[in-house]
């Protein structure tokens, strides 16, 4: 990480926007590089799992990915990182029926 704050909400957002846009398109070249090393996903329930598991997990994902976008947002930031907080809208179609599905997010960002 480097000695600069993140002092910039718009890029905290920005990059968190990026995160959801690379997994609505399944782009899993571009959510490796928005990813840090030591990445984990964890979700209620389920654990936690490292990159490729999340990468692979994203590939997975059955049927068509309409569109995943990011509701009430809030940002705090911390030094070199900021905490983003928010809602995760999907809407995916597997085999024709339109799916939606809201979940809360927390992402950890750091400056590198």
């Amino acid at each position: 990480m480097s000695e600069q704050p993140i002092d910039d909400r718009e890029e905290v957002l920005a990059t968190a926007v990026a995160i959801a846009d690379a997994i609505g398109a399944r782009d899993v070249a571009r959510l490796r590089t928005l990813l840090s090393a030591d990445f984990v996903h964890r979700q209620a329930g389920a654990g936690a799992s490292g990159t490729q598991a999340f990468l692979d997990a994203i590939e997975r994902i059955p049927g068509e990915i309409v569109s995943v976008g990011l509701a009430r947002v809030e940002i705090d930031l911390a030094g070199d990182a900021a905490l983003v907080t928010g809602i995760q809208h999907a809407r995916v179609r597997p085999e024709g029926e339109l799916i939606e599905d809201t979940s809360p997010f927390v992402d950890w960002l750091g400056k590198e």
